[in-house]
């Protein structure tokens, strides 16, 4: 009879403890927290003002990315290849550190690089060289929300870079009518 009641005790506990987990999962996942990994290395080809090739210290095949967060113009669009030189300026020839998010369908890692702690897709955006990309913003936690979301609309009232078209199309419109 003891043990029926020890039985019990321990599976009252293990419903709290499997409850408590389930809720802390919940929490970190509404709350845009998001499991990232960081990994050093070099630029080798900057694609466009969204997608690089990077290669990690010590490793000899390199890793297709995409800038999470940011959409920048194809080349083929205007402003494409000033958005790539915007890009190649921030962080041409420098050690960067890449901040990963996951994969997009088509197998790019998404992911965001800094140099020096400072965030580049924030900068592309504040400099007016990519747009937010508001369709996978639940990529980012609510702070780079704000930030990415802030530095679009400064870039767009001072007309810089690409917002000095105000009709400018964004890339994903530009793709659906290409």
């Amino acid at each position: 009879m003891a043990d029926n009641v020890l039985i019990k005790m321990r599976l009252k506990i293990m419903d709290k403890k499997i409850i408590l987990i389930s809720l802390w999962f919940i929490f970190f996942s509404l709350n845009g927290f998001t499991y990232s990994s960081t990994e050093n290395g070099n630029i080798i080809k900057i694609i466009d003002g969204d997608t690089v090739h990077f290669l990690k210290e010590g490793d000899t095949k390199y890793k297709k990315i995409r800038l999470v967060g940011i959409d920048a113009p194809e080349l083929k669009q205007e402003f494409g290849k000033e958005s790539r030189q915007c890009l190649v300026e921030l962080i041409e020839n420098k050690p960067i550190q890449l901040v990963k998010f996951g994969q997009d369908r088509y197998q790019r890692i998404l992911a965001k690089i800094k140099i020096d702690q400072v965030d580049i897709n924030l900068a592309m955006i504040r400099k007016g060289c990519a747009w937010f990309y508001r369709q996978y913003q639940e990529s980012l936690n609510e702070d780079d929300q704000k930030f990415y979301d802030q530095a679009e609309q400064m870039a767009q009232r001072q007309f810089l870079g690409l917002f000095k078209n105000v009709k400018a199309l964004p890339p994903w419109v530009w793709r659906k009518k290409n």
